[in-house]
């Protein structure tokens, strides 16, 4: 466990030792990084079921102790997995950022980031946790601004306000559950008695913080601006992990408080939302880091749904859907973290080859850039939940415990379920048509523009190794669901002895319903196989085909006559107008020259929740301005009624 540790924090070290050495710095700071990925993975998968400690500083009078139990080992392994091939993926793609920062602060950084998520994840009390929090959300921030531009500085702002709104709310429900267990440790939170009303006002703090920063609905929004903005790498690692570390927390404090039915309705609810927002947000995306970003959104909440299902299945006294909602969770953390960090890496090889994150400036790349393609096809297919892949597993079991949810005894628990059902099958609908669009205007058709495409070129062999590392993932996590259901049911079952991790949890439910990976694999493999067989027999001459350029209507065919995102979309764009707030560029180049016709739609919510909060608090700030007199006697005056206010309060409390 400590080597772990040790082994980011020598990368940390040596990095900056070789700062004057640019590139070299960059190389060896990525490389030690995947070396120790690579062992991480490999140790939190052989301890998963094992509950370890260890404390830093023994000769000290203060000794912090980190304690890493199953549910902490599991995502420890997740956070490993996509640091792996995001550190592999690193080592040549960092060249790119040669000349706009340095390598050495960059891997440095890279290190720092991984090792805080870790050690948030083994924090045994409030302070350190609230210390690595913190570290990971500024460490994050500026990895973001290594892209320096405009963009980076608005997404950092925006990124970091909601941050620390979503850190005050963690901070007070850290504070109000510690003021009643009379500790800071969170051994002391397991069996603390709370009041229903105390409960549940921790609970809300709890969910609003974390939810800040897994991107949940409405504070979705510094997602798409964040994430596109930063450095693939770093991409992968935000939307691939550290978004799962505040699911994370909310399990945490389920966990600690006495829970209650109508918190996993409220959990569910929000995950409906956020999961048929984000894909709509994605559909009319132009920008396909952009586009991912709104899938985390989505994806979130897919795994709020199974999360919340849990939650409602402890507080029901349901063990069988309890163990189905946490096993969908779980293992939707699982698959997205692996098909999101495998598109993101696959989206930065586009950008690296390419430099434009414009999907109508593109086409035709799979020609040029054949094992990207092919990488992001699995993603894509991964994510949309095709079987036999992983995406598929997680659905089915999350669609299992809604199911299973909506045969409850009360109405509003029936309605809240149902209305998910449905809120999920149509999102996994639109998902796919996004994700046809994304791969066919990118990969598929004919070059948009001529001069990218004839720069476009296959991506060094170790961002390529890095994609494939997820890649093999996404296939293994699919095929190999029942070895993967056995290992996340003894984590289940190690925060609740009613789950009994021996038992095929798909069988013991009461739906009844079984699901074979290998099998739906072989079936899709004979099926993919038919029709080729059926052409084989049914060819009638031994001519070969003739290739030729698609039907134009008797024109002649050219690449504009491709239709590109916005069109893909035009329908669903127009009925939804009022979600989409769409603006039109209309831009006329005068006589024998085309028209150029632009859309873009953003987003309403930052328009009507969050613009009107800025301006107010800025006319705020303006006139809380004028106090700022440079008197140093007035600022004194000020000083002593503070003091004065903060002594009345507490004298009152």
């Amino acid at each position: 466990m400590t080597q772990v540790y040790f082994l980011y924090l020598i990368g940390c070290v040596i990095s900056l030792l070789l700062y004057k050495q640019n590139r070299i710095a960059g190389r060896v700071g990525f490389s030690i990084s995947a070396i120790a990925s690579a062992y991480a993975v490999i140790y939190f998968l052989m301890n998963l079921g094992q509950t370890s400690s260890f404390s830093m500083f023994e000769s000290l009078l203060y000794s912090p102790t980190f304690i890493l139990n199953p549910l902490g080992n599991f995502f420890s392994f997740v956070v490993s997995l996509v640091s792996l091939a995001s550190s592999v993926y690193a080592i040549q793609y960092s060249q790119e950022y040669e000349n706009k920062g340095s390598l050495a602060v960059m891997a440095s950084m890279f290190n720092a980031f991984i090792l805080s998520m870790l050690l948030l994840i083994s924090s045994s009390d409030v302070f350190w946790f609230i210390i690595f929090w913190e570290c990971m959300t500024v460490i994050s921030a500026y990895l973001i601004c290594f892209n320096d531009s405009k963009a980076s500085l608005k997404a950092i702002m925006i990124y970091l306000g909601i941050a620390h709104i979503g850190a005050m709310c963690i901070t007070a429900a850290f504070l109000l559950l510690a003021s009643q267990s009379g500790s800071l440790e969170f051994s002391s939170f397991e069996n603390v008695t709370l009041s229903p009303v105390m409960a549940s006002v921790i609970f809300i703090l709890a969910f609003i913080g974390f939810g800040s920063k897994a991107g949940m609905f409405p504070m979705h929004v510094w997602l798409p601006k964040a994430h596109p903005a930063a450095p693939t790498n770093v991409s992968a690692l935000m939307s691939g992990v550290m978004i799962k570390i505040a699911i994370f927390g909310i399990i945490k404090f389920c966990l600690w408080l006495p829970v209650m039915e109508w918190w996993g309705l409220l959990i569910i609810t929000v995950g409906a939302i956020s999961a048929i927002l984000g894909v709509l947000y994605a559909l009319v995306q132009h920008d396909y880091k952009a586009l991912l970003a709104y899938h985390s959104v989505e994806n979130i909440g897919i795994i709020l749904l199974g999360i919340g299902t849990g939650v409602y299945g402890i507080a029901a006294n349901m063990p069988s859907l309890a163990a189905v909602g946490f096993l969908a969770g779980l293992y939707h953390i699982l698959n997205h973290a692996t098909f999101k960090g495998l598109l993101f890496l696959g989206a930065g090889s586009v950008l690296y080859s390419t430099h434009t994150k414009d999907m109508d400036a593109l086409g035709g790349l799979a020609r040029k850039m054949p094992l990207t393609a092919f990488a992001f096809l699995i993603g894509s297919l991964s994510i949309t939940a095709i079987p036999p892949l992983n995406g598929f597993i997680s659905e089915w079991f999350t669609y299992q415990g809604m199911i299973q949810g909506a045969l409850s005894e009360y109405v509003s628990s029936r309605v809240v379920f149902t209305i998910s059902i449905i809120t999920l099958a149509l999102t996994g609908a639109l998902a796919i048509m996004c994700f046809v669009k994304v791969y066919s205007v990118i990969f598929g058709g004919v070059p948009r523009d001529e001069k990218i495409f004839q720069k476009a070129k296959e991506v060094p062999i170790t961002m390529v190794i890095g994609m494939f590392i997820l890649v093999a993932g996404c296939v293994a996590f699919g095929l190999g669901a029942n070895v993967v259901v056995e290992n996340i049911m003894l984590v289940i079952s190690s925060f609740s002895n009613t789950y009994n991790a021996t038992n095929g949890i798909i069988v013991t439910s009461p739906i009844g319903s079984i699901v074979s990976p290998v099998l739906i694999a072989v079936v899709i493999a004979v099926s993919l196989l038919l029709p080729l067989l059926i052409v084989k027999i049914s060819r009638a001459n031994k001519s070969k085909p003739r290739l030729t350029d698609p039907w134009a209507c008797g024109f002649k065919y050219d690449s504009r006559m491709q239709m590109t995102a916005s069109p893909f979309t035009g329908d669903l764009r127009r009925l939804l107008n009022w979600l989409y707030k769409s603006e039109t560029k209309v831009i006329d180049q005068g006589y024998f020259k085309p028209v150029i016709y632009e859309t873009h739609a953003k987003d309403v919510w930052w328009s009507y929740l969050y613009e009107p909060v800025i301006k107010l608090t800025l006319n705020t700030a303006k006139l809380v301005a004028k106090m700022q007199n440079g008197n140093v006697n007035a600022y004194s005056l000020y000083i002593l009624l503070a003091l004065c206010l903060f002594v009345g309060i507490s004298y009152i409390i």
